[in-house]
């Protein structure tokens, strides 16, 4: 593209035209775009996936064998008579992992 700028007083300024447009020094890129080439290092694991791993060997390793089968006995007796009283403090600290 050429620019020629008029002025009023064509001694003061004589017209000039733009400057040529740069073309890019390797051969590789093309038009007049920028590019830019983001890439994940190929040794180094997928975070999601490490993090998911993780987390599963912990809570497997904090699961015991199983619930003993008397405590569900005793639990299912005291709901369907109506004594069962959860605790709400201490159900909400075993799902935050306080204990």
């Amino acid at each position: 593209m050429n620019i020629t700028f008029q002025s009023v007083n064509p001694a003061y300024r004589s017209p000039a035209p733009a400057m040529r447009k740069r073309m890019p020094q390797s051969g590789s890129a093309k038009g007049d775009y920028d590019t830019v080439n983001i890439r994940r290092p190929q040794a180094a694991p997928d975070d999601d996936e490490t993090f998911a791993r993780m987390l599963a060997r912990k809570t497997s390793a904090q699961i015991s064998g199983g619930a003993d089968p008397e405590r569900v006995k005793e639990l299912g007796r005291r709901i369907a008579d109506g004594t069962y009283q959860p605790d709400p403090q201490r159900i909400a600290g075993r799902l935050l992992g306080l204990g």
